[in-house]
């Protein structure tokens, strides 16, 4: 794989931008901390309320809006004080309500990893997408395509392993579940147009494609890592799989009978 490439790959207003971010499993990947808190949003900032958090600026939570109009999904920790903190929302409302995540019990070590393999345009570091940061590193993934056959895809996803990131990765993950591998670890792909990106990834914060909007993005498209296919100085791959797809997984979970309805199999002529 190439190194990232440098002027958020030469985009034009109609570019595509590919994120992915990685969330781990709680209790199988960590040990969870199960938090639940409540929030109030105003404008785009939404304000946490949880006493004696000691969370810091930076940490990247999956956030889970029990009530009230907030949107789930992974959110960056912008501001901290002694029994709060904020977040950006994607949208802008007035609403509040009841809020749950689960951290590491080991609080500074993360439980979602986000990655871009470009940089930006201000200093060539690290792409932002909905006030969130996505690391620059080497990572591709193939294999998206439906082809109408029955079988659904098994997308790869590669990361360069040159620095041993992915490798130092799987070894904390391992130490909680060993020979885990990330298996069952959520992988999302986020899509979106140049043109929407946060101005902060442009000189003068002045997005030169267009108007930048947090809401716009391609319907995401959700896997789960099945197993690790490679691992070696160079890379490592894993294969990963629809929700529909995992294993010992089916659909529908239960096999409905006659025991439960009388009339299953048989055909009526109206």
């Amino acid at each position: 794989m190439s190194t990232p490439t440098a002027e958020l790959q030469e985009l034009t207003n109609k570019s595509i931008i590919e994120l992915y971010s990685v969330e781990l499993k709680a209790d199988v990947h960590f040990t969870k901390s199960a938090k639940t808190a409540t929030y109030s949003q105003s404008g785009s900032t939404i304000t946490i309320t949880l006493n004696s958090h000691g969370f810091s600026a930076g940490l990247i939570l999956s956030l889970d809006f029990t009530s009230g109009n907030g949107i789930d999904g992974v959110y960056t920790i912008q501001t901290v004080a002694t029994n709060s903190f904020t977040v950006t929302g994607t949208t802008s409302q007035s609403t509040s309500g009841n809020v749950s995540f689960n951290v590491n019990a080991t609080v500074t070590t993360p439980t979602v990893y986000l990655f871009h393999a470009g940089n930006n345009m201000k200093d060539s570091l690290d792409i932002v997408w909905q006030s969130n940061t996505y690391t620059r590193t080497p990572v591709k993934a193939d294999g998206f395509k439906y082809t109408g056959k029955g079988k659904l895809p098994r997308p790869t996803l590669s990361f360069t392993n040159l620095l041993g990131t992915i490798t130092s990765l799987l070894q904390l993950t391992n130490e909680i579940t060993p020979f885990s591998d990330l298996s069952g670890a959520k992988v999302t792909r986020r899509r979106t147009l140049s043109r929407f990106l946060d101005a902060t990834n442009f000189p003068s914060s002045v997005n030169p494609f267009g108007t930048p909007d947090a809401s716009a993005e391609f319907p995401r498209e959700v896997y789960f890592i099945e197993r690790k296919v490679v691992e070696n100085r160079n890379i490592v791959q894993f294969e990963m799989v629809g929700s529909f797809d995992l294993f010992g997984i089916a659909a529908p979970k239960k096999l409905v009978t006659r025991a439960d309805f009388a009339g299953v199999g048989t055909f009526v002529n109206a």
